[in-house]
């Protein structure tokens, strides 16, 4: 099977569930952003392999970010797929974010009081954490604008046009995720200065 395909050539790619549409819908826009999230966790990921540390906790969290990177590919699952009638979706559990909270809480009782507000980047795994925070941001406010779009799409459904309309394309627990995920990083790369026995930049 080849990479390329040559149906996009004209502007326009297919979504999960088969239909097809215009590759600047909003809906594309809030998977690229959450793709390019997954791709900073990633490098994230190859970044804390590379420096030196304790080792069983660095191999802990990169678990731990491989599964926020599997629950973004399922939130991206969603998105791609307007028509749900013939197509199975991954369940998505709301412990979810119960688990970055519990993650947060107890890197906290590591991390050095903040007092000041900090400049990103010390070494570069914090500073890359900095990056998938910033990020997380982003897809925040590109999933927000998503569900709160009230205007239909134009689709491409066998070979008829057809407008559709995006309500509950939205997860309903993906805002709450996406705001407490942006909260983690921050943490997370004040946690990996801490780890190292490094000091937070400040302003």
């Amino acid at each position: 099977m080849k990479v390329y395909t040559k149906t996009g050539d004209a502007g326009m790619t297919s979504l999960y569930d088969g239909t097809r549409a215009s590759k600047h819908v909003v809906n594309f826009s809030v998977i690229g952003e959450i793709d390019e999230l997954s791709s900073r966790i990633g490098m994230l990921c190859v970044l804390m392999s590379a420096e030196t540390g304790e080792e069983v906790l660095i191999n802990e969290k990169i678990g731990l970010l491989r599964k926020i990177q599997r629950v973004l590919q399922d939130f991206n699952s969603y998105i791609a797929t307007i028509d749900r009638s013939n197509r199975s979706l991954p369940s998505l559990d709301d412990s979810w974010i119960t688990d970055l909270e519990d993650e947060i809480d107890e890197m906290e009782l590591y991390n050095p009081k903040l007092t000041k507000f900090i400049i990103p980047g010390v070494k570069q795994s914090d500073a890359q954490s900095h990056l998938c925070r910033t990020q997380a941001r982003k897809v925040e406010r590109c999933v927000l604008e998503l569900s709160e779009w009230k205007e239909g799409i134009i689709v491409l459904k066998g070979k008829n046009n057809k407008e559709v309309s995006l309500d509950e394309l939205v997860p309903g627990m993906m805002l709450k995720y996406m705001n407490r995920l942006s909260d983690f990083f921050f943490v997370f790369a004040r946690w990996l200065c801490y780890q190292r026995g490094d000091e937070d930049c400040f302003v």
